[in-house]
């Protein structure tokens, strides 16, 4: 009860520590794959922003391009001019010349201009018509821009007339001014901007100048085309693998990718970023694959085996403790058992060996033929007591691994014959008759000589003696055989002790051949042992080179076989 106490109270304290330390651990290792993740989501989004910043300096370094040399343009080649960009700068879309009272003189309006040309008019019809103005880059124009957007989202029948609604212009800068133009005569400084303009949720771009007081308003529309595949050297090929990045237009639609990660038009990206406030409503979006995220999960796959692992030690290894807590206290129980048995059969030889001492010190007894018969008992229960001591200080030897053999040249059959001879009065006071085969056998001499230690095997035999003596006193005969034959390894001799008694359960063939090991029933229980004579006899007989197991008998009882290599 004490022991089962003892291991309760020793897995709570080793599974309440794991535990605990375990979910410290489990929890800890979550949140550090946490980070990991937003370090990577935050790498990817600071890359993201430095391409929109390269982005918006190639917009603006185009638009800045675009303005100055349409303000060094000269007046009177101004329309030629417009018209040799338009056929020569790819960059050029549209050209539009626009004066003072408000008229359009380029394109001309009506089946005179192409279809693009009308189209180009019908988009930027609110500038060109005079309700709204050129102005240039300021914060009034941008919320005004702004607020014009949002409402053409929300305009159904703004859309179905075809009417197009201001975003935002491409700068916020409060000065209007161009750094370092000189003003006219009349104190004019030249004035230019650029219009982010949506048409039915498409992007187009206008730039315009105005070169002096009371002059024409001309300038360009973007061909986004081209300034697009000048954007597209900002966008790098991506060496991280199952991670995309690409350009999204004002419809989200992908205009340009990079990467390798698995993408679709349908799939929002995992990160997104404005690209550029001169490219209003266009994005970068970033998109990662699963497959990419579960490997970037393997930091934390991996700690949690090797926590896993950690865990499994410790309950393995307070397993391992339990179960050699156990053991040791099943040895304790079985020494103390063994004890009380050893003493107790230690008791019976010395308590007889007294008792007939003490009646013939006493003169009681005065038949030469009884004292003989006393002296008899005397001598065979000091021969007991002398092999029950022998057995308790071999067990120790062996235990320790101290026992010494003295190995030497010996007739097999001779020295078997001789142990049998030695022990045959008290086998047959014992009420057995003895089957002695090993004396009549037919062998050639050859085969019988082999190298071993004579007292060991004397040993063995009388251990497997007095177990017949002992539990199958109702067989009423001990058989003693000789086998020479081959094995699978090596030429070996076979002798076999057998009996007619009870027997042994199968179950129990190979426990009985463990120390301390006796088999619980009424047979056991009438007679007392130490449970240590098998397991001594086999431990002697694998130490010299061969083995002793059991086998039932033909018809009943059990049969011992000893397994002599020929050396």
């Amino acid at each position: 009860m004490k022991s089962r106490r003892f291991i309760i109270v020793f897995w709570v304290l080793l599974l309440v520590p794991a535990l605990i330390i375990g979910a410290v651990a489990f929890r800890l290792l979550v949140h550090e794959q946490e980070r990991i993740n937003r370090s990577a989501i935050t790498a990817l989004t600071g890359r993201a922003r430095i391409i929109a910043q390269g982005i918006h300096s190639t917009v603006k370094e185009v638009e800045d391009n675009l303005s100055e040399a349409l303000i060094g343009i000269d007046e009177d080649r101004l329309q030629s001019t417009l018209l040799e960009w338009e056929e020569t700068n790819p960059l050029v879309r549209n050209v539009f010349i626009w004066n003072r009272h408000d008229l359009l003189e380029y394109p001309v309006k009506g089946m005179a201009s192409t279809l693009e040309e009308r189209q180009f008019m019908s988009r930027f019809d609110l500038f060109f018509s005079g309700e709204k103005a050129f102005k240039a880059d300021s914060d009034q124009a941008v919320e005004e821009q702004e607020m014009n957007f949002k409402s053409s989202k929300d305009s159904l029948f703004d859309l179905a007339r075809g009417r197009t609604m201001p975003l935002t212009s491409n700068r916020q800068e409060k000065n209007t001014a161009i750094q370092g133009s000189k003003p006219d005569i009349s104190g004019f400084t030249p004035k230019r901007g650029w219009i982010a303009w949506f048409a039915r949720d498409q992007l187009f771009v206008l730039g315009w100048v105005k070169k002096k007081a009371g002059g024409p308003v001309y300038g360009i529309e973007l061909e986004l085309a081209t300034l697009l595949s000048r954007l597209i050297v900002d966008l790098p090929p991506m060496e991280k693998k199952g991670v995309s990045f690409a350009i999204l237009d004002s419809r989200q639609r992908i205009i340009h990718l990079s990467g390798n990660a698995e993408v679709n038009n349908t799939r929002t990206g995992d990160i997104l970023l404005p690209l550029s406030r001169l490219l209003p409503h266009w994005q970068i979006s970033v998109y990662m694959d699963k497959k990419a995220s579960a490997r970037g999960k393997g930091f934390l796959y991996v700690s949690l085996l090797l926590l896993f692992i950690f865990m499994a030690a410790m309950i393995s290894g307070g397993l391992f403790l339990t179960i050699q807590a156990r053991r040791h206290m099943k040895d304790a129980m079985e020494k103390t058992s063994f004890v009380s048995s050893v003493s107790h059969e230690l008791k019976t030889p010395l308590t007889s060996i007294r008792m007939y001492a003490e009646l013939l010190l006493d003169g009681r007894v005065r038949a030469p033929g009884k004292t003989k018969h006393y002296l008899t008992i005397m001598v065979a229960q000091s021969q007991r007591l002398t092999r029950l001591i022998n057995n308790v200080l071999d067990f120790g030897r062996l235990e320790q691994g101290r026992k010494v053999y003295n190995i030497g040249k010996i007739d097999l059959q001779q020295t078997l014959s001789m142990i049998i001879d030695a022990h045959t009065i008290r086998i047959k006071e014992a009420g057995f008759k003895i089957v002695n085969g090993i004396k009549e056998a037919r062998t050639a001499k050859s085969h019988l000589i082999t190298l071993s230690d004579p007292d060991a095997l004397e040993q063995v035999v009388v251990n497997l003696m007095d177990n017949a003596l002992k539990y199958a006193k109702e067989g009423k005969f001990i058989s003693f055989t000789f086998e020479h034959g081959l094995n699978s390894v090596m030429d070996c001799i076979f002798v076999k002790i057998c009996d007619h008694g009870p027997g042994i359960p199968e179950a129990h063939k190979e426990a009985i051949f463990e120390k301390f090991y006796r088999i619980d029933n009424s047979l056991t229980s009438t007679f007392p042992g130490s449970g240590l004579g098998l397991s001594i006899a086999r431990q002697i007989m694998r130490d010299l080179g061969g083995d002793l197991f059991f086998e039932p008998g033909p018809e009943k009882g059990s049969c011992f076989i000893m397994r002599i290599p020929k050396r």
